[in-house]
């Protein structure tokens, strides 16, 4: 449960000195640079991403707590703004929810088949034919992929859409000291979404290009920690041969693309001999690993969906209290005019 909101009456952040609210903003921007710390050394693993996801989430609430500790009497445009912003982190959130969904669906078809290898004593040659097909196609296109997901250009445009609109609220006249410490720390979890969302897109897609691709502003103490994480990455996708680079970054979804290319090998010694011989026994073996590996990547992938689901969730929570805010602070504008 949050605590009570201030009301507008409080005008909390007009009594605020210029000293304080210095104190204030070091203070937020501690708050943030102490989790992205223990993120490091970063990882292109699942439970990474769901740790940065888990970070996003706590930054949120506390840009909120921000806010409304900031919030003067009819400074209705700071909440106005962060609604506009916001829009676009629950757009994120939900496309990469999206690709997750689809990702994993295509795994799960997989594992059938593979459980159905590891048990079939002898293998029919129309279950030989549907492993086979399932492991050469991507995720809804092309052929010889890996499974992962082949086409970011949505999810890359609403990230660099939530990038490009990071900037200082526009309002008319001259910009009050409390106005520029929220709307900067509006700004400092906007860049932290599009980083984390640009590391996980970067991880999940094989037609991802950069790495990622936000450039934290020098005026942000914790940019050294964003920075440092950028650079690892960067260095593993330069990592592995041509193969993994095209595949993505993700360790798990690399573990299970190096298993899938076995599998098919073995398929295709299996066709050779007519299926005969003990190479249907490693055909068993071979689908019994490639049906482990998946499993534990499904279970990060949904663990990683579910973080972001509740991120979306605080986020909609946010947006309704200032919603109800907006609403209350029109109904009294309106019965003072009356």
């Amino acid at each position: 449960m949050y605590a009570r909101l201030p009301s507008p009456g409080d005008n909390k952040g007009a009594k605020l000195t210029a000293e304080e609210l210095d104190s204030i903003s070091s203070s937020f921007d501690e708050s943030l640079r102490s989790p992205l710390s223990d993120l490091s050394p970063a990882s292109a693993s699942l439970p990474w991403l769901l740790s940065a996801v888990a970070v996003l989430t706590t930054a949120h609430s506390a840009v909120r707590s921000f806010i409304y500790k900031l919030i003067s009497d009819g400074d209705d445009s700071l909440l106005s703004w962060y609604l506009d912003n916001s829009m676009k982190v629950l757009g994120v959130c939900n496309r990469i929810c999206s690709e997750i969904e689809r990702l994993c669906l295509h795994h799960v078809e997989r594992r059938m088949v593979m459980k159905l290898l590891r048990l079939e004593g002898n293998p029919s040659q129309e279950l030989i034919r549907q492993a086979r097909d399932l492991l050469a196609d991507s995720v809804g296109e092309g052929e010889g992929s890996s499974g992962y997901v082949t086409s970011g250009g949505d999810i890359e445009e609403l990230i660099g859409d939530l990038a490009s609109g990071i900037g200082m609220l526009a309002l008319q006249g001259d910009v009050s000291p409390v106005d520029r410490v929220v709307c900067r720390a509006v700004q400092a979890v906007n860049f932290l979404m599009a980083f984390v969302a640009g590391v996980i897109s970067s991880a999940l897609l094989s037609s991802s290009g950069a790495v990622v691709g936000i450039c934290v502003p020098e005026e942000f103490p914790w940019g050294d920690s964003v920075r440092a994480i950028e650079s690892t990455f960067i260095v593993e996708s330069r990592c592995g041969d041509e193969t993994g680079r095209k595949t993505g970054l993700l360790k798990e979804l690399t573990n299970v693309e190096a298993r899938r290319r076995h599998v098919l090998d073995v398929i295709h010694e299996v066709v050779a001999s007519g299926g005969r011989g003990e190479v249907v026994g490693r055909l068993r073996e071979a689908a019994a690993r490639l049906e482990k590996d998946t499993e534990e990547m499904l279970k990060g992938l949904y663990g990683l969906r579910d973080g972001l689901m509740e991120l979306f969730l605080t986020v909609t929570r946010i947006r309704k209290e200032m919603v109800d805010q907006l609403r209350a602070s029109l109904s009294n504008s309106i019965s003072m005019s009356d």
